[in-house]
């Protein structure tokens, strides 16, 4: 054999393999994750297959759940049967005791909110499990490490449980969903982000090339 087939054939084989790996590894580690802007507060939606390798011990039946909506709110307001000025001023002034709320979804977040704005966001494995540990953090538990259910949520296949944190207005449910994000690897703003329009304004920011990673 030839010194310049050699060579040829060497470079062919580098080529081949820097160029097509990659484009396989991202295809097959990139995962969607959803946020919800509700109006006053956002939503975090991941698939439910994800959720369960992280968090255990949620109420549901997994054969009807596809997705999984996670928040976090003021203890008070979050469960009150309906808005209270009085509440929100408190939640928002006084630091407060908090609550996840977590929703279980049958079918995808779009056509589960169909009056709300919601991005889709491509993501990696890695960093989807990093953002399943803050989220699982954020739960209080009791002394069997068992999840502290608190009653119904907001809608169908939704539970109140007990949280960690106070709420307050610099640390209330859209801080909370961006950190969620920053833990993930996502940028953080040098200011919070204090409402729900914020941080859609600030997802739609992140650059779409440093969202999905290839181990």
């Amino acid at each position: 054999m030839s010194l310049k087939l050699l060579i040829l054939l060497v470079f062919g084989f580098m080529h081949s393999d820097c160029s097509s790996a990659p484009v396989e590894n991202v295809q097959a580690e990139e995962i969607t994750l959803y946020i919800v802007d509700h109006g006053m507060h956002t939503g975090i939606v991941i698939d439910a297959d994800s959720v369960t390798e992280i968090i255990q011990g949620l109420r549901f039946d997994f054969e009807e759940i596809r997705f999984i909506e996670f928040g976090w709110g003021d203890q008070a307001f979050y469960q009150a049967d309906s808005f209270s000025v009085f509440l929100a001023i408190r939640a928002l002034f006084f630091p407060t005791g908090s609550v996840m709320h977590v929703a279980g979804l049958s079918d995808r977040p779009e056509f589960y909110f169909r009056h709300s704005d919601i991005e889709g966001i491509p993501i990696s494995r890695e960093r989807l499990k990093s953002m399943l540990r803050y989220i699982d953090s954020s739960f209080a538990r009791d002394s069997q490490d068992a999840l502290i259910g608190l009653g119904r949520g907001l809608y169908a296949y939704s539970t109140f449980y007990d949280a960690k944190g106070r709420y307050h207005l610099l640390n209330n449910c859209n801080t909370w969903v961006m950190e969620a994000l920053v833990e993930a690897g996502f940028s953080k703003r040098v200011w919070p982000t204090l409402t729900a329009s914020s941080v859609m304004r600030q997802v739609r920011k992140f650059p779409q090339s440093v969202l999905v990673e290839t181990e």
